[in-house]
Formats: structure tokens, C-alpha cells, sequence
């Protein structure tokens, strides 16, 4: 009898049964989810009514925590900067020549923000080896070698007198139209608005010494035998760019190379050169704020604490900087980057100092990432990008082509900023990988010819061996590699079976005591990269040609810019 009355009640009650089973489960998921973010945030925890120990310390104490939050790694420190798979690619295949589109290193912020006078942007370059030891490579060598050739060449600079190995027309060939900026940031550290420091000249120092390791002994590079049109240099006409430019040739070549190069300006940081005007790019460009503004009301927590925190990391917020998370992400990276305390005010009325607290960072950080996975699916983004950078790859396209017919010139260097890359990245549709791209980020496109058709040698350079009857495109192949990462198969011409896999050649292989050890290339980092992708050469022409103004319905820049306006 009571089985079966048990049983009858149970059927009845079925669903108050299940509802508090469901609400028992749901109750331990979120003691849960709030165990494990407690464990992960318990730093926050403390109370903020000792400051100096934990606001002020934040930087310093926590750098370990902002590494795993993925914040500090914007940052880009110069011991952090090792090569990657660049070069690699095995010896069917030989390498002709390599474009170089660099962003400038670290910078101090855009803006006034507060007690700026308090960070430090040398920081402590001029006692540790930042290069393990090379100091042709370190930042003390190469302001001394800077203060020589000025010297020598009669612009001034302090220091030590002049040295033989200098022409005193040196520097007033290389730096061109630039000759009137200042070669290197302020040797006193303060971080000045808008411009590089001495960590960031030291990152593009790292930059051109990894990548003479990858490329010297394949283009001849470091031996004194480039000629004027071997290397091509472009920089945007803003110090950062230029004295990044300026550092990563010092270090990427030899210095008899060095004097044969001429620095060239660009007026844009698009490098559009002769297609820059493009309403429709301004359309797009509008399309994508109204997108971002959209995402960003929709998180009314994220508009208050950026509200809160601006008011106290700038010293004159207006209406735009109080509701725009990505320019206080930049403002702060001032603090982060340089391990200064984080900003305060003192509020008057309260008596008491009001300042950032860490968890706003992290927060902050983790909104623009959130945001950034959106933004790179942006339609309208995809087709503002394809617009600025067509110039650009116009550029580009015409040095793979020369390098093709004519073995020259061997190396191609474009220093700009975040904006370039992503142009570039988006229109040619890897901008979801590199949507973020850090101080002294590097992209190289390498070009390749296949030795399977090559004739005999006749002793000509490398780079410059050609078929009897002229070079045949179909023999060519690039490579685009993103801070030492291969993203061929990722490139929108190159997808749906367009590149070939090869095997990569180990830097490791052949040479392995002249390799650096400073480098830090290890076995697993090649184990990780266990195969390379080339894409012909003709891919990236037809898609510049035929393909690149089909979304606008268009066959050239101009009827793109101005259709559906």
C-alpha cells in the first residue's frame, strides 16, 4: 500500500521535483563559478584603505597576474620579442627577398593623463643587458654610435668625438627629409606626448636583430654587398615611426650597408600614396564607430567605469574621452607598460585620494578584447580596410613583382603604426589574428622562388638567379608571417587549397654556433610550428587585379570610393 501511494505522489509532484533539482543544480553552479573567480581575483580582495601597498604596487607586485589576464603582453617587453618561424621553410625553396611592415615601439600616451611626470619610460635600459649580452644591439651602443655620426656629420650631439668608419655625409643621406628630428627619444626617461622611448627604440634594437638572424645569410644581408636599390625604407612622417625605423636598420644591417640606404617619407599612415582620398573609406570608417558605440551602451557597467576611470586618468576629460574605452586602454598602458603606480586624484570635498584600481584595469582590458572579436567581423570594417590599404598593396605587389623580373630590391621596410597593420590585415582577411597588434609588431611577407626550376647556377647573389628565357611567376611564392607566426593559409587569396604546405627548415639546422643564443629559438618552438604554407606569387596579383573590388561592385579605386554613397 505505501509503495504505491508513494508512487502516486511522486507522478503527481513530478514537476515540483524536477524544478528543485534544477534550482539545487543552478545554486552549485554559481557557489561554483564564484569559488573559482574568487580564486582567481583574490588579490582584489584587499582593502584599498592602504593604497601604497596594493594601487600604487599594482604594476610591480602583480605583473604576473596581468600576464595571464593578456594585458601585459601589449606591452611587448624586449626580452619577451624572440624569433619565430620566419626564414623557415625548407631548402626547395629559396628566399629572393622579404617586405617588412613594422608598428613603432613603445610610446608614451596621446593624451595629458595625470602625474605623468612619474613614469619612468627609460626604465632601467642603461644598467641591465636587455640582449643578453650583445651590445651592439643595446640601446647604450647604439645612442653612442648615433651621437658619433651626428659629429661627424655636422648636426650636432654630445658624447665622444667621431669615428673612422663614418662619411660626414652619412646621416645626411640616410635619414633623407627627416634630417631635422631627433634621432633618439630624451635620455632623461620622461615620457613625452605621443612619443617613442628609449624601451621602445630598444624593442625595434630586438626587432632587426632577430631578423638578421633569419635573413642575413639568405640575402646577403651584414656583408657589405647590398646596393641603393637592394634596400627600400619608408617611414610616416612622425618621430616614433621614423626613430623605430631608424633603430631596427642599425641592427638589421651592417653598417657599409647602412650608408647606401635613404630613408623615404610617407604623408600617410596608410601609406596610400597616389589612392588616398576615398569617401566611401570615410563612410565605412563611420560605420564601424556607430557599431562600437552600439556594443558599448549595451554595457551600461562598462560605460560607468569608464566614465569613473577617465575622470581620473586624464587631465582633461572631455565628453569624447569619458566614452571611449580604447583610448583609456592606451592611456593606461602609459602606467602598465612602465610599472608606475596607477593614477589618483584628490577629491577636496572628501579629503581623501581617490584613484584606478586594478580590477577597473583588468575589466577594462577584457571589454576591448571582447569587443575586438566582434569588430573584426565587422562587414563594415572589412571594406574600410580593403579601401586604405589598397594604396598600400599596390606598393607591395609592384616590389613582388620587380623582385620577380629583376632580383631587386631585396628588402622592403614599411614603419608605421596599429592602423597600418590593420588595414593591411584586414583587406587581406587576417585581421582576426592580429586584430590587437602590439608595440613593435612585425609582419613579413617572404618571397620565394621554387630551385626545383632553376638552372645551373651561374654565380650570380642569391636572390638574382634567373630562367634563360626570363623568370616565370608561376615559380614564385610568398609567405606572411605575424609576429614570428605563419598566416599564409589564413590570407584570403591563398584559402580553399591556394597554398602549398612545405616542410620547415629549423634554424637550428646548419650554422647552429653562429645562431645567438640570446634569440631564445628552442626545439619545441619549431616542434610547434611543423609546417609552413607558401602561396604563388600570381594568387596575390589576381586578387589585387580581378578580386579586390568585388564586395563595392566595382572594377577600380575610384568607382569604389564613390558608388553607393
Amino acid at each position: 500500500m505505501l509503495p504505491g501511494f508513494m508512487m502516486k505522489l511522486l507522478s503527481q509532484h513530478r514537476v515540483l521535483y524536477c524544478y528543485l533539482i534544477l534550482s539545487v543544480w543552478i545554486f552549485l553552479m554559481v557557489g561554483g563559478m564564484y569559488k573559482y573567480i574568487g580564486t582567481e581575483d583574490g588579490a582584489q580582495g584587499y582593502k584599498h584603505s592602504s593604497n601604497d601597498i596594493f594601487v600604487r604596487g599594482f604594476p610591480k607586485d602583480l605583473k604576473p597576474e596581468i600576464k595571464g589576464r593578456r594585458i601585459y603582453r601589449l606591452c611587448n617587453p624586449p626580452e619577451d620579442i624572440n624569433l619565430g618561424s620566419e626564414g623557415q621553410v625548407d631548402e626547395n625553396y629559396t628566399l629572393v627577398g622579404a617586405v617588412v611592415f613594422l608598428r613603432h615601439g613603445d610610446r608614451g600616451p596621446l593624451m595629458h593623463v595625470r602625474n605623468i611626470s612619474n613614469v619612468n619610460c627609460a626604465g632601467d635600459l642603461l644598467s641591465p643587458d636587455i640582449t643578453n649580452g650583445d651590445w651592439d644591439a643595446g640601446y647604450a651602443a647604439y645612442e653612442a654610435f648615433l651621437q658619433n655620426a651626428s659629429i661627424a656629420a655636422g648636426l650636432g650631439g654630445g658624447g665622444g668625438g667621431g669615428t673612422d668608419k663614418l662619411s660626414s655625409n652619412f646621416l645626411w643621406q640616410l635619414l633623407g627629409p627627416f634630417h631635422a628630428f631627433p634621432l633618439v627619444p630624451p635620455s632623461s626617461g620622461e615620457c613625452s606626448l605621443g612619443q617613442l622611448t628609449p624601451v621602445g627604440v630598444t624593442q625595434l634594437l630586438r626587432t632587426g636583430h632577430i631578423l638578421k638572424a633569419a635573413y642575413a645569410e639568405k640575402l646577403g644581408i651584414g656583408k657589405g654587398s647590398l646596393t641603393a636599390e637592394d634596400v627600400v625604407v619608408y617611414s610616416t612622417h612622425y618621430r616614433r615611426t621614423f626613430q623605430s625605423a631608424l633603430a631596427f636598420l642599425y641592427s638589421f644591417l651592417s653598417l657599409e650597408d647602412l650608408h647606401k640606404v635613404t630613408l623615404r617619407p610617407s604623408q600617410s599612415l596608410a601609406f596610400c600614396f597616389s589612392d588616398c582620398a576615398c569617401p566611401a573609406a570615410e563612410k565605412y570608417r563611420h560605420q564601424v564607430s556607430v557599431e562600437a558605440a552600439e556594443h558599448f551602451r549595451s554595457h551600461p557597467a562598462v560605460m560607468k567605469l569608464v566614465r569613473s576611470a577617465a575622470s581620473i586618468v586624464y587631465e582633461s576629460p572631455d565628453k569624447t574621452l569619458l566614452s571611449d574605452p580604447h583610448a583609456l586602454r592606451d592611456a593606461l598602458l602609459a602606467y602598465v607598460c612602465h610599472g608606475a603606480p596607477l593614477p589618483c586624484i584628490d577629491v577636496g570635498l572628501l579629503n581623501k585620494e581617490v584613484c584606478v584600481r586594478p580590477e577597473q584595469v583588468t575589466s577594462l582590458f577584457a571589454y576591448t578584447e571582447w569587443e575586438e572579436r566582434l569588430y573584426v567581423k565587422s562587414q563594415s570594417l572589412k571594406r574600410s580596410c580593403l579601401l586604405r590599404a589598397y594604396g598600400l598593396l599596390r606598393s607591395v605587389v609592384g616590389y613582388l613583382l620587380k623582385m620577380v623580373s629583376e632580383g631587386k630590391p631585396r628588402i622592403v621596410i614599411y614603419s608605421g603604426h596599429d592602423k597600418t597593420l590593420q588595414y593591411l590585415t584586414g583587406a587581406l582577411g587576417i585581421i582576426a589574428e592580429t586584430a590587437a597588434p602590439h608595440y613593435a609588431s612585425r609582419l613579413v611577407l617572404e618571397v620565394y622562388r621554387n630551385r626545383n626550376t632553376e638552372q645551373v647556377s651561374t654565380g650570380e647573389p642569391t636572390g638574382s638567379s634567373q630562367h634563360e628565357e626570363g623568370p616565370a611567376a608561376k615559380d614564385y611564392f610568398f609567405r606572411l608571417v605575424f609576429n614570428g607566426r605563419d598566416l599564409t593559409n589564413h590570407v584570403v587569396c591563398c584559402r580553399r587549397g591556394g597554398s602549398t604546405v612545405v616542410n620547415p627548415h629549423s634554424h637550428h639546422s646548419a650554422h647552429t654556433e653562429d645562431i645567438d643564443p640570446a634569440l631564445n629559438i628552442s626545439s619545441s618552438s619549431h616542434r610547434r610550428n611543423n609546417s609552413s604554407y607558401l602561396c604563388p606569387i600570381e594568387s596575390i596579383v589576381r586578387f589585387l587585379h580581378d578580386d579586390y573590388f568585388v564586395p563595392f561592385n566595382a572594377s577600380n579605386f575610384k568607382d569604389a570610393c564613390t558608388n553607393h554613397l
